[in-house]
């Protein structure tokens, strides 16, 4: 009797830790095709808002370019080269590679946790040195085509540059930034582990 009881409870345990691993991964697939979506949706916005400012910037440099010096050229050319550099690596954190989610092998899950790196990197190193270097690039910029007119203004609109470039970053680490390092920390934990289920089963 005793030796039933034992079996019957041991059935039950059994089956409730498949149930309960299937969900994760089903939670987890659902995670990850969300975060894909958010990405691409993320990466089609800043593509298209950087080729809309580069038509803008490239009509102000061939309408302007002969009326202002080294620094005015220098500034729209970095200020360039930043959006197509930060575009691309935006870009790279896109899973391309698609692949069924419940036959995924520890090759394809690696590959997602590469994609989830470089996303991280992309908001913890990445994003500031794009600010820094569009902040120094607008510097030059505003301090270029405000040579003639009064210290008072060349100075204020340094500062009113600086105020919005660092309330913008502020307002985007704290409202966007925090919570997706908090979501691709958690996948990349889940990964984690689904990888190891794979490679020691």
């Amino acid at each position: 009797m005793n030796f039933d009881d034992l079996k019957m409870s041991w059935q039950t345990q059994t089956t409730h830790t498949t149930t309960k691993t299937a969900v994760s991964k089903d939670e987890l697939k659902s995670k990850w095709q969300k975060h894909q979506q958010a990405v691409l949706k993320m990466n089609i916005c800043m593509s298209l808002g950087f080729l809309a400012a580069m038509i803008e910037i490239g009509w102000v440099y061939l309408t302007y370019h002969n009326e202002y010096g080294w620094p005015f050229k220098v500034s729209i050319a970095t200020i360039y080269s930043l959006m197509i550099v930060f575009s691309l690596v935006g870009w790279r954190n896109y899973a391309f590679k698609k692949e069924n989610f419940d036959n995924s092998s520890a090759d394809y899950i690696a590959y997602q946790l590469k994609k989830l790196s470089w996303q991280r990197q992309l908001i913890t190193v990445y994003i500031w040195i794009y600010t820094v270097l569009l902040w120094l690039a607008l510097v030059m910029y505003i301090w270029e085509i405000t040579t003639g007119a009064t210290a008072l203004f060349r100075y204020s609109a340094l500062g009113i540059i600086t105020l919005y470039v660092v309330g913008i970053t502020v307002w985007t680490r704290l409202t966007k930034q925090k919570k997706q390092l908090i979501l691709i920390e958690s996948m990349t934990a889940d990964l984690e582990d689904l990888k190891k289920k794979l490679i020691t089963d």
